[in-house]
């Protein structure tokens, strides 16, 4: 004996799953594929040791950077466009009018192409001179990403009752975009990726 009406209402809810789970995965889809620049590890370190922690002028850092370029970044890679990362430090200082004075510390900056012939990433760090080539492009973000003992410049001399901080930035971008990219980036960040500030207070 068939039962049609239980037939229609049984596939009627299979539909109904797959849309709702069609509608669930495509956001996320969309989301990995957009791109983002994240800082998940900042921290200073004090070179000096055996002094009062407001004395101390001298920091390295240490940090872990996240890329993950959009699919428009990734496929002017391939298509022959340098791409740019660059990790910007700010020194912050309190101010009575209720402003903080931002004082550009540091930047490091990294260079990476792709070689079409011996399909390789080749990535490049100015201010250390050091290059390196990869076969895979996650290896090639992971090596940006990882900081370690970079060395600050020396920070001006602050009291026991400052509230100065460090703040690191890192965006990634084309080395050369042009003008109608440049104006598009402005409002999207396909183009331009940039993440959101990471704090470090000074003892």
């Amino acid at each position: 004996m068939k039962y049609p009406l239980m037939s229609i209402q049984t596939n009627s809810l299979r539909i109904s799953l797959l849309l709702l789970l069609t509608l669930l995965v495509i956001p996320l889809y969309t989301q990995a594929t957009k791109g983002g620049v994240y800082i998940e590890l900042f921290k200073l370190q004090p070179i000096e040791k055996k002094i009062d922690s407001y004395k101390i002028q001298n920091y390295k850092v240490q940090a872990n950077i996240k890329y993950q370029p959009s699919d428009y970044l990734q496929e002017a890679l391939l298509n022959g466009v340098t791409l740019k990362a660059n990790l910007k430090f700010y020194y912050y200082q309190p101010d009575n009018w209720f402003w903080n004075k931002k004082e550009s510390l540091a930047e490091i900056h990294f260079q990476l192409r792709y070689h079409p012939i011996s399909r390789h990433y080749l990535l490049s760090r100015d201010d250390t001179d050091e290059h390196w080539n990869f076969g895979n492009l996650s290896a090639t973000l992971r090596q940006m990403g990882e900081i370690r003992n970079y060395k600050l410049p020396q920070l001006q001399p602050r009291s026991k009752d400052d509230n100065h901080y460090i703040v690191a930035i890192a965006s990634f971008e084309p080395a050369n975009i042009d003008l109608p990219l440049r104006l598009q980036s402005l409002l999207s960040d396909e183009y331009s990726l940039v993440s959101a500030e990471a704090r470090w207070q000074l003892p």
